[in-house]
């Protein structure tokens, strides 16, 4: 008898899915004792890749199929728990969260209209809501889950845009628009610039203003740039913040920021997707001192909240706000079903999944002061690396680790400054290719840096100054092979 394919109510479509998923963990518990990175470079994982036949005429057996991923797939992947997969903010998960990933496939909630997703249209609500609450937005806030930070992003500028606009985007931009400038950081993710993009706006609308020496954005700079674009009669529509910039883990001044956005009657979106976890700790919430006065707030809980991927929020101070995106339909979001929740009014998406139940559950079995004191964790483990890599004469520290990451580089004695960026690049690509570490590597200041980015609670301190140890030591091997 052929196994059912669909959860259709029945005790064999219960068994099967039982069976399924029974299959799936043997192969993925069978496959967690490997190293932070393949080792086989990236020829051969083309090769076995191209080997595979994704599609083909008779279904196979779904034990020989999760044997074959399990080998070829699973065990060829980068392992996220391993204190040594270091480089992104690229967390482990919840295991409560993960589970709940089977319910939200199964069920196949959509969350554009409430008749396609009665009782979860409500929890994402509810969800978005207590977020807000957590931050510290006023009751007249709302928001929606995202695929990513920056989905969060555009979203958030395009509210940004249209309340410069006065309104939604109905017949094009406006003539003006020409003047229209967002101003971030030097720091800011590169989201903000392809938002502004595909908004109309064009990438060099985002004015970048100069950071200070801990990579924060400069407050006397961005005083100087505002005054430049009046003078040249342009019209900065935005401020960004953000709370925690990719690489360095910066956090703009928030609250001047908000003052310096009001003042310029400008829109003031903060991209938190890292910081926004910070709320969760009393001791580091002062950290993100302003976030509350956000119009728009970028919320990544598939970061430091450790939810799989995706989940992101764009969190709104007023609600009103969101009516620009509002595009009714006749077979959706009809006029006439006022008395529901249609979620779809929120969002740039249509089909969107139920991640709200992830995150739900998850919250729900972790708690609050379980969550922070694991966020409390990561950002003293920075802070201690930081320390470390001050104390080693061959590692040279380029920034005050402010979250958690640690941007740093090798400087052994008696190398010349041109090849510093050379000697780094190749530190960092033989631990990746030796499958040993998971390193970040980016320019900061026009010079090549290494990264460390801590969203893994299992890592310890022991673990760190391993790793440090390691690298300097790959730094070392490379001078005297290249000797």
């Amino acid at each position: 008898m052929t196994a059912p394919l669909f959860l259709d109510g029945s005790p064999a479509a219960h068994d099967a899915l039982r069976s399924a998923v029974a299959e799936v963990l043997a192969v993925l518990t069978a496959t967690d004792r490997r190293g932070p990175f393949p080792a086989v470079g990236p020829a051969r994982l083309r090769e076995t890749a191209a080997a595979i036949e994704p599609l083909p005429e008779d279904g196979e057996p779904l034990g020989e199929v999760l044997a074959d991923v399990g080998r070829t797939v699973l065990a060829q992947g980068a392992r996220v728990t391993d204190p040594w997969c270091a480089a992104h903010l690229h967390p482990p998960t919840l295991l409560t969260a993960a589970a709940a990933e089977v319910a939200i496939a199964a069920t196949n909630q959509s969350m554009d209209s409430y008749d396609q997703a009665p009782m979860a249209t409500y929890v994402e609500d509810r969800l978005v809501g207590r977020l807000n609450e957590l931050i510290g937005l006023p009751e007249a806030g709302s928001g929606v889950l995202t695929s990513g930070g920056t989905a969060s992003n555009l979203l958030g500028l395009l509210l940004a845009r249209d309340h410069a606009a006065g309104g939604a985007n109905l017949s094009g931009l406006p003539a003006g628009a020409g003047r229209w400038r967002i101003l971030a950081s030097a720091g800011a993710h590169v989201s903000v610039r392809q938002a502004a993009a595909v908004l109309g706006l064009g990438r060099d609308a985002v004015v970048a203003v100069s950071t200070d020496d801990d990579g924060r954005m400069d407050v006397a700079a961005l005083d100087r740039t505002l005054d430049q674009l009046a003078q040249t009669g342009a019209v900065p529509i935005a401020v960004v913040g953000t709370a925690g910039t990719t690489d360095t883990g910066a956090v703009d001044p928030l609250a001047a920021l908000a003052d310096r956005a009001a003042a310029a009657g400008a829109w003031f979106h903060v991209d938190a997707a890292v910081g926004s976890a910070l709320v969760l700790s009393e001791r580091l919430r002062p950290l993100v001192a302003g976030l509350e006065r956000a119009d728009s707030i970028t919320a990544d809980l598939h970061k430091l909240w450790w939810q799989p991927i995706g989940a992101s929020a764009l969190l709104v101070r007023d609600a009103a706000a969101l009516g620009s995106v509002r595009e009714p339909a006749d077979y959706l979001n009809r006029t006439e079903d006022d008395d529901v929740l249609n979620l779809v009014d929120r969002s740039l998406d249509t089909s969107r999944r139920f991640d709200a139940l992830k995150i739900l559950v998850s919250l729900r079995a972790t708690g609050r002061r379980r969550l922070a004191g694991l966020v409390e964790h990561l950002v003293d483990l920075a802070a201690k690396a930081g320390e470390a890599v001050r104390r080693r004469p061959d590692l040279e520290l380029l920034a005050p680790p402010q979250t958690v990451t640690v941007l740093f580089r090798c400087r052994p004695d008696g190398v010349d400054d041109s090849l510093q960026d050379r000697l780094n690049v190749d530190v960092q690509r033989r631990l990746l290719a030796s499958g040993r570490a998971v390193v970040g590597r980016t320019r900061y200041r026009g010079r090549v840096a290494l990264k460390l980015t801590f969203t893994n609670p299992l890592t310890t301190h022991d673990d760190v100054a391993a790793l440090l140890a390691a690298i300097a030591a790959e730094a070392s091997a490379g001078l005297e092979e290249a000797a």
